[in-house]
């Protein structure tokens, strides 16, 4: 059986991940007075941006935080990351070119973020992406929930046309990532060395593979007689 649907996470995965994502939050996070270090920013890579910024001022706001004050701080860190994007934004090496085969092969592609989809257009936009044979991009605007909560991939099932979980490979750089794929039940769930944890992070939750980008993708899909 070969995947009807495959869902690429977008930053870290095919997109090239830097210091942007990061940078932006402990930017917007210091707007308010709070110091973050790498670990609490590695802490909720992957997750829905808005409720990442929720969680992390009620972690370290004593008082806690108001709707008021996370949606000034979520409004400083979509300004920030948007002004890095625009200065360039690179894919993944192979991430286009892996996309293309699985389009060849009447596989869907659908892109999925924690980004809201103004970030999400800008970074289409950046890199020349309105071409790219894919259905469609789902984003953080789409959804109730952000990963690790699968509504992301229910959503880009949903675009797709894809009603049956064990037609759906996932990918993606974080734990998040494989969560999220594993609470949707899809067949394949793979998680990548480019973006926001390692190899020990991974292997720490659900997953089928882990590859070392989505470059090797259509060829582990070719070895496990999937594509």
């Amino acid at each position: 059986m070969k995947p009807r649907l495959v869902v690429l996470d977008m930053i870290g995965t095919t997109v090239r991940s830097g210091d942007e994502v990061p940078a932006a939050f402990r930017e917007a996070m210091a707007s308010v007075g709070v110091s973050m270090d790498d670990q609490a920013v590695s802490s909720v890579r992957g997750r829905s941006k808005r409720e990442a910024i929720a969680e992390l001022l009620r972690r370290e706001v004593a008082a806690g935080a108001d709707d008021a004050v996370i949606e000034t701080v979520y409004g400083r860190f979509k300004a920030s990351l948007a002004e890095a994007y625009r200065r360039g934004a690179r894919a993944v090496e192979g991430a286009e070119a892996a996309i293309r085969v699985l389009a060849g092969r009447e596989v869907a592609v659908v892109l999925a973020t924690g980004l809201d989809r103004d970030t999400a257009d800008l970074l289409t936009r950046t890199l020349a992406w309105e071409s790219l044979p894919v259905v469609g991009v789902v984003t953080g605007d789409d959804v109730r929930r952000g990963r690790p909560a699968p509504d992301l991939v229910l959503a880009a099932m949903h675009l797709a046309g894809v009603e049956d979980p064990r037609a759906v490979a996932t990918v993606g750089d974080s734990a998040s990532d494989l969560d999220a794929g594993a609470a949707a039940a899809v067949r394949w769930n793979v998680g990548v060395l480019t973006g926001a944890h390692d190899r020990a992070r991974l292997e720490r939750h659900p997953h089928s593979a882990i590859l070392g980008s989505v470059a090797e993708l259509p060829s582990w899909l070719v070895s496990v007689g999937a594509l």
